[in-house]
């Protein structure tokens, strides 16, 4: 008799996200989670830093966001190289910076870290020192490098819209679980927490539970001099215990909020892969 295979369990993505001004000024982190508008099979998860305060961080961590969102809508899922498209978004982010900072007189400069969800594989990218950690039960590991003078320094030698062509080194992942999860922060974050602290959290918390808890914890370890701090969430569920899917794309808040509670748009975000 053939042995019979089990059939193949079709994961899905479930993104959520959370933010806190911390005591800056003004937020400029900026997060998105989006689903592909012509199909379930995709997800892109952005996360963005403002590099420069009043020199235009704002501008560009909300550039890296917009453009992200636009270049998404023109990837074509299990068809188009995830690292050519990744390689064009940061240089096409790049060039577009650095001309709205010569042309208007600031230098707005930003971080990014993203990833992408698609059938049999998630595809990641950063420039500066935004982070990607990938976690399956309670092991985390960190997928990027901090391109800063020193790992886990605050001297960035790269960032978006510095006209410097920044290096880009995509990464790949295609061995994917029910369960694993990406976490996309930004160093408000990771200043703050270890990795084996955001493990512990989202090892006993859901998500956006865990999401919530991760920026309360950043703020009170802060003691009042904090940083503007933003997470993401992604996990991926079988689909086959998953709601019904959202087909349009979802964008995540970029509004200060408080930890504890739920901006309007956020997660979940459940697109059908």
């Amino acid at each position: 008799m053939p042995q019979v295979q089990p059939p193949i369990r079709t994961l899905q993505p479930v993104g959520w996200s959370a933010q806190h001004r911390g005591d800056r000024a003004e937020q400029q982190d900026r997060v998105v989670v989006l689903g592909h508008p012509r199909t379930r099979a995709a997800v892109l998860a952005v996360v963005a830093d403002g590099v420069g305060g009043s020199s235009g961080g704002a501008l560009a961590a909300e550039q890296v966001i917009s453009t992200a969102t636009r270049c998404f809508q023109s990837f074509v899922p299990a068809h188009d190289d995830p690292h050519a498209f990744f390689r064009g978004l940061v240089d096409e982010l790049d060039t577009a910076l650095w001309v709205a900072g010569v042309t208007g007189g600031l230098r707005p400069r930003s971080t990014m870290a993203a990833v992408l969800v698609q059938p049999g594989r998630a595809d990641w990218c950063h420039v500066g020192d935004s982070r990607v950690y990938h976690q399956r039960g309670r092991r985390i590991r960190q997928l990027t490098g901090d391109q800063t003078v020193h790992q886990g320094d605050a001297a960035l030698v790269a960032a978006l819209g510095a006209g410097t062509a920044p290096s880009v080194s995509p990464g790949r992942m295609r061995s994917l679980r029910a369960g694993d999860l990406f976490v996309l922060c930004t160093d408000g974050i990771w200043n703050q927490l270890a990795a084996r602290e955001i493990a512990s959290c989202l090892a006993v918390l859901a998500p956006p539970d865990a999401a919530d808890h991760l920026i309360g914890l950043s703020r009170r370890r802060a003691q009042g001099r904090g940083d503007n701090c933003s997470v993401v969430v992604v996990r991926l569920d079988p689909a086959d215990t998953a709601p019904p899917a959202h087909a349009a794309p979802v964008q995540g808040p970029t509004a200060t909020r408080a930890p504890g509670s739920r901006a309007p748009g956020v997660g979940p975000v459940r697109l059908g892969v």
